[in-house]
Parts: structure tokens; sequence; C-alpha cells
């Protein structure tokens, strides 16, 4: 005896849902808990100030304290699992906004880096900038940048450059205030 073809018409379809996947629900449960982690790592009073549900900020409080691998694998399932209980838009906004702010001041690092090199190879033109927009400062700074000429050509430890450095930090960053 022959199998029986079932015939199914495509309004058949239309009236079934699709459940996501169960792959799906793994990458989803995992980037909960990289959220969750990413949080904890942000510090204990944030994670006490972002208004979550009192047993998932205990959960997260609480992996800092577990150090085992596994007990710490287990805890981040269960922070996931709890993470899929509530709405975590607010707990994204505040771990990409660390990230963000983390992401600027490594840009004003560089910005500083590249001006105080400016200033070593001998522009002129850019210190006479920062020596009119800083009076108070300008004769620290035109020290500090001859000192840091002299040491480049003679092969000198960094003193004057370090020096430089600092107060190119502070100058930018009481203009940006």
């Amino acid at each position: 005896m022959g199998k029986k073809k079932r015939n199914y018409r495509p309004d058949e379809f239309d009236e079934i849902e699709e459940a996501p996947s169960r792959s799906q629900l793994k990458r989803e449960s995992r980037e909960l808990q990289k959220l969750g982690l990413a949080f904890v790592a942000l510090g204990d009073t944030i994670i006490r100030e972002s208004g979550l549900p009192p047993e998932i900020e205990e959960a997260l409080l609480r992996l800092k304290t577990i150090s085992k691998h596994e007990a710490r694998r287990r805890h981040l399932q269960y922070i996931g699992k709890m993470m899929r209980t509530f709405d975590t838009t607010h707990v994204r906004e505040i771990v990409e906004a660390a990230e963000k702010g983390h992401s600027l001041k490594t840009a004003d690092f560089h910005r500083i880096e590249v001006l105080r090199e400016q200033l070593i190879d001998g522009d002129d033109d850019q210190l006479q900038e920062l020596f009119d927009s800083h009076p108070e400062e300008g004769q620290r700074l035109r020290q500090l940048v001859l000192g840091a000429r002299r040491e480049k050509e003679n092969g000198k430890p960094p003193k004057s450059t370090r020096a430089l450095f600092k107060l190119l930090r502070t100058l930018l960053v009481d203009m940006k205030k």
C-alpha cells in the first residue's frame, strides 16, 4: 500500500503562526547575557540607580561575586532568562551611552596626541593659536614645547613631552566646558 498524498491548499498555511526557531531563541538569549555582562561592568551604583526590577538587580550584583567559571556561566544564563521578562531598551541605552563615552574619550586622547606632535615638530601657527586662546598658560606652553623639541633632538627622556600633553589636555577640556 502506498502512502496517501495530502494536497495542501495555500490558504491553510496562512493560518499557521511561525514561532521563532530554536536557534533564534538561543541567539537572543546569548545577546541578553552579553547585555547583562556589559551592564554589570558599568558598576554597582549604575545598576542600583537604573530602576530595574529588584530580582534582576540582585542577580546582576551577585554576578560580580561569582568566581567559578561554570557557576558564572549558569548565572549568566539565569540573568538572560530574567531579562526576557521585561523591556531592555533602558538597559541598552545605558550600556550604549557608556560605550559611546569611552569612544569619545579615546578620540579626544588621539586629537591631543596629534596636536602635541604637531607642536613638537615645529607648527608655530598652532602654537600661536593656543597662546592667543589661553594667554594665562601661554608662557608655560611655550616653555614645554621648546623643552620637548630639545628632548626630541637630543634623544632625552620625554619629561617635557608628557608635561605638554597634560597641559594640552587640561586646556582642551576647559575649552569644551
